[in-house]
């Protein structure tokens, strides 16, 4: 018997939106047939795939436009949205990639969630949680509100009468899949632990589209929807300039367009409080620090930015700051004198972050900063703020299932007790531990034709539609799900993003496609208001 796995979390639709979604998604002339028998693939060759019941695809269709409307930005959203079948993946032609998320399906949105301390009421939770709930449950915990742009909800983790903690962690694991707490178990000592005496949710997933690092650590640090906070994908597509832009690029702060945790605690303490963020990337470590200098009346916080170029920590010193005991530390100190790992050449800056070697330097700064920084000397509570980044790094080049990742995250688990040790040797266990994911990371596909490549697929567009000129696409970032399209062009040719669309959907290798008129029509049908639904008991 073949199950098929659709995973809704909630969300509040009028009644004329949920029509709206409907007549949508009739408009879009889905075709859900028993067999598929034609796909894209190098050689050519037809493939025979059963699909999924035509009342389950309906389901998962109108979830997954419920979910890309979720994260609708005008100017910023792509032309084009896409969702490949489950077991199919699309990435870039790399071999630090040949893993990708990025889409919808368990795979990429179930995620970990726990908060533990002495805050906390302990015990296995069972109620739906998403990112956007975990700002607002620290923010609680700090004694402060987010301000009202924010989706989520307060989690009913923290006890009554509880005294605010001195320090409040929050620590991203990148790429992290929950179900790496079980199968690896074994070789997560530290988390294993934290598991047993937290407050752990049994399912929390990833509620919008695409599942990626800077729309996850946004959506995680603001407490909002991407359709709030405006970060909708790694990049997104300049057409004034004819460019990609890279959102948060050189740590730069102004894409986002929402309060995060960290600005909110540094206004409310006018700038009294240790704020300190780190990252592997700019994408997750920007939005963890917030906005910094670069907002009225704020203060540059410590953020510690990995430059893959020089092995350095960087920062954007007009927002932030970078301690200067940091400055000179470099990645060239980790890897060994044959330059290997597990039979892998790391010997540069940015290869060595795809190794077990890394998680080493990341911890190294993180201890330094907390042994450093006066965190926990006063009053004021203070903020620490950590993307660690080496379950995606390595689930990315290797995948889920590898050895590599085995020892990597056994080695992310060690460096990350020696963290706890450095924050408990200034403040105790007087301190409150969230830790989640921004996305997870898919299993190697069942057979080759099953991994997909961006550049093929912008090929595949222009041969059916510019074959003469080949510039109808853009842009197409696979871990976006979104393919930008000059409608100049487009209307040059007599084309519109339907007809686009309908060739797209013809791909078996393709479970969705949506235009960005469908997207805006079910973004506009939400009712844009904070959920305030009625807690279930815990458990």
């Amino acid at each position: 018997m073949t199950t098929w796995r659709i995973f809704v979390t909630s969300s509040k639709f009028s009644a004329c939106g949920a029509v709206l979604l409907a007549l949508t998604l009739i408009a879009m002339a889905w075709t859900v047939s028993g067999q598929q028998v034609k796909r894209f693939s190098g050689n050519g060759a037809p493939r025979i795939r059963r699909a999924m019941p035509a009342d389950a695809a309906l389901v998962a269709q109108h979830r997954f436009l419920e979910m890309f409307a979720r994260a609708y930005f005008p100017g910023r959203t792509g032309q084009l949205l896409i969702v490949p079948r489950e077991g199919d993946f699309i990435t870039r032609p790399d071999p630090n990639v040949a893993y990708m998320h990025g889409s919808p399906w368990a795979y990429d949105v179930s995620i970990p969630l726990m908060f533990a301390g002495p805050a906390v009421k302990t015990g296995a939770y069972s109620i739906p949680a998403v990112q956007q709930d975990v700002a607002p449950t620290l923010a609680a915990a700090l004694g402060v509100k987010m301000p009202p742009t924010v989706t989520g909800r307060v989690l009913p983790v923290l006890r009554t009468g509880f005294a605010r903690p001195k320090v409040v962690m929050l620590i991203v694991l990148d790429g992290m899949r929950r179900d790496y707490f079980d199968r690896y178990a074994a070789f997560m000592p530290t988390l294993t632990a934290l598991r047993r005496r937290s407050a752990w949710f049994t399912q929390p997933q990833v509620n919008f589209l695409p599942t990626n690092t800077a729309v996850g650590h946004s959506t995680i640090s603001t407490g909002t929807d991407p359709r709030v906070h405006g970060i909708t994908g790694v990049s997104v597509y300049d057409f004034v300039n004819r460019r990609q832009h890279d959102l948060f690029a050189g740590a730069m702060p102004q894409d986002l367009m929402a309060l995060t945790l960290a600005d909110v605690w540094q206004l409310g303490t006018s700038g009294r409080a240790i704020i300190l963020a780190q990252g592997s990337i700019d994408r997750a470590a920007t939005p963890l620090a917030g906005h910094g200098a670069c907002q009225l009346n704020g203060a540059p916080v410590v953020l510690a930015s990995y430059d893959q170029q020089t092995g350095n920590w960087h920062t954007n010193s007009n927002c932030f700051r970078l301690p200067p005991y940091l400055k000179e530390r470099n990645a060239r100190t980790l890897w060994p004198t044959d330059g290997e790992w597990m039979g892998h050449r790391v010997d540069s800056t940015a290869a060595v972050r795809y190794s077990a070697l890394f998680p080493a330097f990341e911890a190294d700064a993180m201890t330094t900063m907390i042994e450093r920084e006066p965190v926990g000397e006063d009053n004021v509570a203070d903020l620490i703020l950590l993307n660690y980044k080496g379950a995606d790094f390595v689930g990315h080049k290797y995948g889920p299932d590898s050895n590599e990742l085995r020892v990597t995250l056994g080695e992310m688990d060690r460096h990350l007790a020696r963290m706890l040790s450095a924050l408990e040797a200034k403040v105790g266990n007087n301190y409150l531990l969230a830790v989640t994911a921004d996305h997870g990371m898919p299993p190697e596909p069942s057979s080759p034709d099953r991994r997909h490549f961006a550049p093929s697929i912008v090929d595949l567009l222009h041969e059916k539609f510019d074959p003469a000129v080949r510039k109808l696409i853009m842009s197409f970032e696979p871990e976006n799900g979104q393919i930008f399209v000059d409608e100049d062009r487009l209307s040059y040719l007599g084309l519109t993003l339907r007809d686009l669309a309908r060739f797209l959907k013809s791909q078996p290798f393709l479970f969705a496609v949506f235009t960005n008129d469908d997207v805006r029509r079910a973004a506009n049908a939400t009712k844009p208001v904070t959920s305030t639904r009625t807690h279930s008991k815990y458990k």
